[in-house]
């Protein structure tokens, strides 16, 4: 057997980087100019303040019309002020995440943003890094995938600060249109009433964003709590709850997302493999709810009941065996379970499933099972964190419970 001297290097402990590649600056910078032309207009749009749009003369296109709102100056300035805080925290979270990889000598490109110019979305399905090289230290893993959401969290927080201590007083609605007995409530009480579900008009739908911990308690700061089906006509404010939604699902503790590598550095690939399960099967069961209530809605996109369960069943299915694989009394048992949860809790606990039930995890879980994975590549060197590594872990897992919500957005029709 061969044997190397012991001054020789190795691949493991001695390894050096390659000179890092030069990025196509311009192609970065063109994804980001893009991205900030599509989030203010989207943005403008999702805030909807119509009252204040140009009119349009009748039979006009939807293009012209369309185009008309680049000449209104409250349309762009809604679409600015959502823009802008919203991509400084994506571009902080993302180059908190660069620069720890920098620091690590780690070979990493610079953040290739993602626009989406389609009216009635966020403007951008935000921004990634690509990791050119394996990550070989379970040290080196926890500081690049914990960077990106510490940045990010600091950044979403000041702007939700921001906006809480100056959200405008209650005439600034009159912009919405359709608000008159809303301000005129607020003029009187000094506060947003209670939302109900019952209390969207008849014939429209309205956009409620969800509570999450944090957002509960910096909404107290304000002299209003805005209530959650009002927050899209605020344009920072949403732009700061979206900063603590996209925080949440980043760390949400699966696969390679940053909150996948915070559990693996922090707990191990065997902690790490039991959390991302149960995780996925727990936002599974969530989805499969909201499912069965969207679709079992006689008023919605309903499905006859003997076509509802067996079509829920059949997603359990196919996510679960994906899931396990081809340990099928496994698939088949938690298949069950699942359905059986499902009508439990729709049947017997309707209010409780109204709480915790939000079709739009099942595409998240899809992009976990089929595009980020559930299971962690191991790291080739596995090492235990710095105290001062576990105390910044035990604060990524505090700032995902501060910021998640079951039911994050919800579209409640009238």
């Amino acid at each position: 057997m061969e044997t190397r001297p012991p001054d020789s290097p190795s691949v493991l402990t001695d390894y050096e980087p390659p000179t890092p590649d030069g990025d196509r600056v311009w192609l970065h910078v063109l994804l980001f100019v893009a991205t900030f032309a599509s989030m203010v207009w989207c943005g403008g749009i999702l805030v909807a303040r119509m009252a204040l749009w140009p009119e349009v003369a009748e039979g006009t296109s939807d293009t012209v019309a369309m185009l008309s709102l680049l000449g209104s100056r409250a349309f762009l300035t809604d679409g600015f002020l959502y823009a802008v805080p919203f991509l400084g925290f994506l571009t902080v979270h993302e180059f908190g995440h660069y620069l720890a990889a920098r620091w690590r000598r780690t070979r990493v490109s610079l953040p290739y943003y993602l626009p989406i110019p389609i009216p009635g979305t966020l403007g951008t399905f935000g921004a990634v890094i690509r990791i050119k090289e394996p990550l070989r230290r379970t040290q080196q893993l926890f500081d690049i995938g914990a960077a990106g959401p510490l940045a990010g969290f600091v950044v979403a927080v000041g702007v939700l600060i921001a906006a809480v201590l100056t959200l405008p007083g209650p005439e600034y609605l009159r912009g919405v249109g359709g608000h008159e007995d809303l301000i005129t409530y607020l003029n009187s009480f000094g506060h947003f009433p209670a939302f109900d579900r019952s209390h969207v008009a008849p014939g429209t739908t309205a956009l409620v964003l969800g509570d999450t911990p944090l957002f509960h308690l910096i909404g107290s700061l304000g002299w209003a709590r805005v209530s959650p089906d009002e927050i899209i006509h605020y344009p920072v404010l949403v732009a700061g709850w979206f900063g603590l939604f996209f925080t949440a699902l980043n760390l949400l503790p699966v696969g390679q997302l940053d909150g996948g590598h915070v559990v693996y550095a922090l707990f191990g690939p065997a902690v790490h493999r039991v959390v991302a399960r149960v995780t996925t099967l727990l936002l599974l069961l969530s989805g499969g709810i909201g499912f069965v209530l969207d679709l079992g809605d006689p008023v919605g996109m309903s499905l006859p009941p003997e076509a509802l369960w067996p079509a829920l069943a059949l997603i359990y299915a196919a996510a679960v065996a994906r899931l396990f694989g081809d340990e099928w009394l496994l698939v088949g048992s938690t298949v069950a379970f699942l359905t059986a949860a499902t009508a439990f809790l729709v049947v017997l606990l309707p209010g409780l499933a109204l709480s915790v039930g939000w079709a739009g995890w099942l595409f998240w879980v899809g992009m976990i099972l089929l595009v980020i994975r559930v299971d962690h590549p191991p790291v080739l060197i596995e090492e235990p964190l710095t105290p001062t590594r576990k105390a910044l872990g035990i604060l990524c897992i505090v700032i995902f419970l501060l910021c998640f919500s079951i039911q994050p957005l919800q579209f409640i029709t009238g």
